[in-house]
């Protein structure tokens, strides 16, 4: 949801408590799970039904593998072609294949497992057995189809074997590296998404009291690896290898203490902790720019935004300063200035973050300048849409930046309408409004060194309308925001006359003509504050105050941007009816307090200034 992710957010598809699951990519309605005994079903989410479509329906509970046709391991993988999302792949001790979603099966491949018979037998006893697929082995744990060429595939067994196949399963090859032995656990298998030829495999001897990691590469098919684990602590075993699709070379790396990165293809790792917890990492998944970890025991966890790693390269760390290229920014439901009644509820338990909203823009800067550093973010016509500064002149304005790398969020929203102390709005804010869709840059200055990048704010696909409906909207809003902060300003600054007047009062008490000063001060404040409550409904104290007290001019314009902003959409005819009869109304009290500050203040002024006190300033 907006707030976060909770329970609502998730629902089951199928299978059971073990299973793997795989969601058509070309229709994620339908997602293939599976459990422990071979069970395997089709969920469809448009009938909320979850077919079983078992490889072979045989229930073996009970059962030791010795006893059993075909050995489904209690995690046994589940997996789709990636280049046609069509064919569904499981694994036994032979890899079955299925072009009707489960309505028919083949097998495409021999026992591709050592099948040692002696560790096949029942678990358990003498007195109690406990036979339900998690103990079954020589199994296949990992399926892997090559997203570069269909008919190969590379297999991974629980007792330590690799096995490819270059003809969809017609003959298939022993491809174990050197290091990997009986015992061992092959646990992933990556298939480049870049190079056909290319595999990483990543594998496990915990069980065996070994801890060391293992993860071997190989760029001819299998004939010949590369170990590659340099970098990566000798008791962090590795249970996934993931190469970047975006950047050949770019590895990632889940081990049982967290991540790993490598920027040269596994010559070397360190590690890519962050704030994640110290826990096991099961699998890795990259997802457009962003990185999804599934740990044991800790849920998942999401690096969003990996767009740095990708651009990282040698002469970017050996230099000084450096601006990443944004990422695409995705616009979120809601162009207005969002708010509601004065009440508001407290955060859900367990719920989990959602990334940041906007454009994510990375700074790498070897030290903090000196000078005054600034992000401006400009429009496809160069002119500058947000400013911050690491000396700025508002607070909402200010840039922090460290040594290292920076991570800096544009929210894709123009300035906020100006505000004063103590402002109460209700069903309105001050939010500035949403950018359309379309091109924009980011541009770092520190003293003499500036570099720009550009990005693309993106609308969400779901929407409809046309840029040029949710331009329409944009420039309402902009204008809402703009006599919204006309109409601050206005309280802003009788509020500041006011204050002078009082002071100028001060100051002649006790004096000849104070009197006839005090007069005069009161019939100017009478003025300015029948204007402001015109402008502003000042007896409003809290949240709730507008149940009692009607809301003004300003409210009333704020609520409208909600009003407009509440989709992405154009604005309604009436919108814009509301909007031209509001602002008339404004712009009647900016004229009456025009009026006052330019003939009954100077008037006032006059008279104090003949008896030698300070003239009042209206800014």
């Amino acid at each position: 949801g907006s707030g976060g992710i909770d329970e609502t957010d998730w629902y089951p598809v199928g299978g059971g408590e073990s299973g793997w699951i795989a969601a058509r990519a070309d229709d994620p309605e339908v997602v293939f799970a599976g459990s422990y005994g071979g069970h395997l079903t089709r969920f469809d989410a448009r009938t909320g039904q979850a077919r079983n479509i078992n490889a072979w329906p045989d229930n073996p509970m009970g059962h030791g593998a010795a006893d059993l046709k075909y050995r489904f391991q209690w995690t046994f993988p589940i997996v789709l072609s990636p280049l046609n999302p069509g064919v569904l792949y499981v694994g036994a001790q032979v890899l079955f294949r299925s072009r009707t979603e489960g309505q028919t099966w083949e097998a495409i491949s021999p026992d591709l497992t050592r099948n040692d018979t002696t560790k096949q037998r029942p678990s358990g006893g003498p007195i109690t057995k406990d036979n339900t697929s998690i103990e079954y082995y020589g199994t296949i744990f990992t399926i892997a189809p090559s997203p570069k060429d269909s008919q190969l595939i590379w297999v991974g067994t629980d007792d330590g074997l690799v096995q490819v196949t270059r003809d969809g399963g017609k003959t298939w090859q022993n491809v174990t590296p050197p290091g990997i032995t009986a015992g061992t656990q092959v646990s992933t298998i990556e298939a480049s998404p870049h190079d056909a030829a290319t595999a990483y495999v990543a594998a496990t001897r915990y069980k065996l009291d070994d801890f060391a990691p293992y993860a071997f590469v190989t760029h001819d098919l299998g004939k010949t690896w590369r170990r590659i684990t340099a970098g990566i602590a000798a008791t962090h075993f590795v249970r996934v290898v993931r190469e970047d699709p975006a950047r050949r070379g770019l590895l990632y790396a889940g081990t049982e203490f967290g991540v790993y990165v490598s920027l040269d293809d596994g010559a070397s790792w360190q590690p890519l902790q962050l704030n994640l917890p110290v826990v096991p990492v099961h699998d890795l998944v990259i997802k457009d720019n962003d990185l999804a970890a599934a740990t044991h025991g800790r849920s998942f966890w999401i690096l969003d935004d990996v767009s740095p790693l990708r651009q990282l390269a040698a002469e970017v760390q050996r230099g000084d300063r450096h601006l990443f290229t944004p990422g695409d920014a995705w616009r979120t439901p809601g162009g207005g200035f969002g708010g509601g009644g004065g009440g508001g509820g407290g955060g859900a338990p367990g719920v989990g973050q959602n990334p940041p909203s906007g454009a994510l823009i990375y700074v790498y800067l070897k030290q903090v300048p000196d000078t005054e550093a600034r992000l401006e973010i400009l429009d496809a016509r160069d002119s500058v849409v947000r400013r911050w500064s690491t000396r700025p002149a508002n607070p909402e304005d200010s840039l922090r930046l460290t040594a290292g790398l920076n991570r800096l969020v544009w929210n894709l929203r123009y300035a906020d309408a100006h505000r004063f102390r103590g402002l109460v709005l209700w069903a309105g804010g001050t939010q500035g409004p949403v950018a359309v869709p379309g091109t924009y840059k980011a541009r770092v200055t520190a003293g003499p060194w500036s570099e720009t990048q550009p990005f693309t704010v993106r609308e969400d696909p779901r929407v409809k309308y046309a840029t040029a409906d949710l331009q329409r909207q944009f420039d309402l809003l902009i204008q809402i925001r703009d006599r919204l902060s006309a109409a601050n300003d206005a309280v802003t600054r009788i509020r500041e006359v006011r204050g002078q007047i009082d002071a100028v009062v001060g100051h002649a008490r006790g004096q000849a003509g104070a009197r006839d000063i005090a007069a005069r001060a009161d019939s100017l404040k009478t003025k300015l504050a029948a204007i402001e409550e015109a402008i502003y409904q000042v007896k409003n104290q809290s949240g709730e105050d507008p149940l009692n007290f009607p809301i003004r001019l300003n409210n009333r314009i704020s609520a409208l941007a909600s009003v407009v902003g509440s989709a992405d959409a154009p604005p309604t005819d009436q919108a814009v009816a509301v909007f031209t009869e509001l602002s008339a109304l404004l712009q009647a009290q900016l004229d009456r307090l025009k009026a006052v500050l330019e003939t009954d203040l100077p008037a006032f002024n006059t008279l104090v200034k003949s008896k030698d006190l300070p003239a009042v300033i209206a800014k």
